[in-house]
């Protein structure tokens, strides 16, 4: 019997040990969907609209999969995005960051999906964090598939994920 209350006295230490490391808050990321940056001789396809939107979708959803806290886009990013080109927020980190603060969040994830050619796609990410207007993160992937290959597409969303997730690990960390 004594044996039975040590062992329930050390699971309640663990519960109460994992419950407050759970209870710490996590970062809260706006992440963007990608913008294409088509440079080819017929831009922006349809197909290839196609392909960057189930980017962005996958790669939001394998990111709250991965237990990152997403805030949406504000307003001021939503329009920025809607009236400036594919690249905008990407290439001006300052008031890409300027744009977000108040959001809620401690980080923006910015997209651009650069189509230098028919053959490949480059997804290219930057963490940027809100307050300090720096860039935490750049990472790039190459796409290459069919448009019609939606497997590569949401594998490529996946492992950017992950280095998204990676990163954060290592952030959080180094705090």
């Amino acid at each position: 019997m004594k044996r039975f209350f040590t062992v329930l006295g050390l699971c309640c230490c663990i519960s109460l040990s994992v419950s407050s490391a759970q209870a710490e808050p996590r970062p809260k990321i706006m992440a963007l969907d990608f913008q294409l940056n088509d440079m080819t001789d017929i831009p922006n396809a349809p197909e290839e609209l196609e392909r960057i939107a189930l980017l962005s979708s996958a790669f939001h959803e394998k990111l709250a999969g991965k237990d990152i806290d997403l805030v949406p886009p504000n307003e001021a990013i939503k329009a920025a995005m809607a009236s400036q080109s594919a690249t905008y927020l990407y290439n001006n980190i300052e008031n890409a960051a300027k744009l977000a603060e108040g959001s809620g969040a401690d980080y923006l994830l910015i997209g651009v999906a650069l189509k230098p050619t028919y053959l490949f796609v480059y997804p290219r990410l930057l963490l940027v964090d809100i307050k300090t207007h720096q860039v935490l993160m750049s990472k790039s992937s190459q796409l290459e598939s069919s448009w019609t290959d939606r497997n590569t597409t949401i594998r490529t969303a996946a492992n950017l994920a992950q280095v998204v997730k990676d990163r954060l690990l290592k952030l959080e960390n180094a705090e």
